[in-house]
């Protein structure tokens, strides 16, 4: 089945698509000797949840000063952004006023703020390059925290002070379990996920425990959890 077919079978016969929270759960995945190949797992990129979209799942983008998904709802994204190119592209930076999703570890410029009163915001343009790591380091030692936006009026404000690309607040975790739980357990193949041909955001894992990600409209054979 796709691994949306697999997910609607296994939540009517049983639970859910297998969740994996430790190497026993992974143990527990055998097949019939007659069968080696591929089969799907529960772990899988929402894409209804961060591609153009401000998103309230695990997998959202989220605000760094806050943790959390937007509450406003606004977005500025450029025309095909985000695109979680490569697998790799989890944070935001801005370009002209539009965003962008970036390698986190890029070193790029940054914009900072300080929350000055409540729903004042205080923007601050930082012209060294960092990654998005050290980049929201510096922002929570001399401000608030890398830039949050919160609507045009703020947009705009950022972009008259940007020059080039610059880091802002938005980040996100990609992944997550069918069933809704979390997992810090990961068992990728050598240079997986790649999101190939950024179609690739549902997860199989073969006879080795390894695990690759995929096009969700592939047929494969899968596994339930109870």
């Amino acid at each position: 089945m796709t691994w949306t077919e697999a997910q609607q079978y296994c939540r009517q016969h049983y639970t859910d698509l297998a969740t994996i929270h430790n190497t026993e759960d992974l143990d527990k995945l055998t097949r019939p000797s007659t069968y080696t190949g591929d089969a799907w797992i529960g772990l899988f990129d929402d894409v209804a949840s961060w591609k153009g979209v401000m998103g309230n799942d695990s997998n959202s983008w989220r605000w760094s000063v806050t943790g959390t998904t937007s509450t406003s709802q606004y977005q500025n994204w450029a025309s095909g952004q985000p695109d979680y190119n490569s697998a790799v592209e989890k944070c935001l930076y801005m370009n002209s006023g539009l965003w962008f999703d970036g390698n986190c570890a890029d070193r790029l410029y940054v914009v900072c703020f300080t929350l000055t009163e409540p729903g004042f915001k205080n923007y601050t343009y930082v012209p060294t390059l960092m990654t998005w790591e050290d980049a929201q380091k510096y922002c929570r030692q001399h401000h608030t925290d890398l830039a949050m936006i919160e609507n045009q009026t703020e947009n705009m404000a950022v972009a008259s002070i940007t020059l080039g690309k610059a880091w802002l607040g938005l980040y996100r975790k990609p992944w997550r379990w069918s069933d809704g739980s979390t997992s810090n357990v990961t068992s990728w193949e050598n240079s997986r996920p790649n999101n190939y041909g950024e179609v690739q955001h549902c997860v199989w894992e073969n006879s080795y425990h390894d695990w690759n990600d995929f096009s969700c409209s592939s047929l494969y054979p899968f596994f339930c959890h109870r």
